[in-house]
């Protein structure tokens, strides 16, 4: 079976706490002003509190699969290089 090219939705609750670095003690947290509550609605990063350690911040909730990145840059390549045929024919025979 074929891989697809994705972004992956992580869990974060499953993640490591950035301040005291254990596994599993993230829990969502709830937005407290209008700052977190705009950073929430147009952004990937999501509020989190530690149970551990009571850290309280904002984490991305994204991550990118190899098979991602390796499709971007194919997709660029291809539109460097047709940009530079693009630009021949121009140069060349439009203004002649």
């Amino acid at each position: 079976m074929r891989k697809s090219a994705r972004v992956l939705y992580s869990n974060s609750q499953y993640g490591v706490c950035p301040a005291c670095k254990t596994t599993g003690y993230l829990q969502r947290s709830h937005a407290k002003n209008m700052f977190e509550q705009i950073v929430r609605k147009i952004t990937l990063f999501k509020p989190y509190r530690c149970k551990e350690c009571g850290w309280r911040g904002f984490k991305f909730t994204v991550t990118f699969s190899r098979h991602f990145f390796k499709r971007v840059l194919f997709y660029l390549m291809i539109m460097f290089i047709a940009a530079l045929i693009a630009r021949y024919f121009i140069i060349n025979y439009a203004l002649t």
